[in-house]
């Protein structure tokens, strides 16, 4: 948790709380890293992203489901392909023996 105390600065014409989208007055928060603005800390506490929250940052169990599912498939599809070119390589290999070998039908 990084912020700053802004004390009798003007904020932009128009600025307004990230969280509660109040007016900014001569005094508010701003957060160091996002650049958002807080009308003090109250607001600023009550809607900072919860340190779950920058760990997991899906919003809902769907789209989190989703991301594993496409996570999950990406690496079954990883593991089938090494498994064919391991098959593959030893057919060739295999091919090849027979072939040097001079083994006709």
């Amino acid at each position: 948790m990084k912020y700053m105390l802004v004390n009798q600065g003007q904020a932009r014409h128009g600025a307004a709380c990230s969280a509660c989208a109040q007016p900014l007055g001569s005094s508010y928060i701003r957060h160091m890293s996002t650049q958002r603005r807080y009308c003090d800390y109250d607001c600023y506490r009550r809607y900072q992203p919860s340190a779950m929250g920058m760990l997991w940052p899906y919003g809902s169990s769907l789209e989190a489901i989703t991301v594993l599912a496409a996570i999950s498939t990406w690496s079954c599809m990883m593991q089938m392909g090494a498994l064919s070119r391991s098959l593959t390589e030893a057919y060739l290999r295999a091919h090849d023996l027979l072939t040097t070998e001079g083994v006709d039908g």
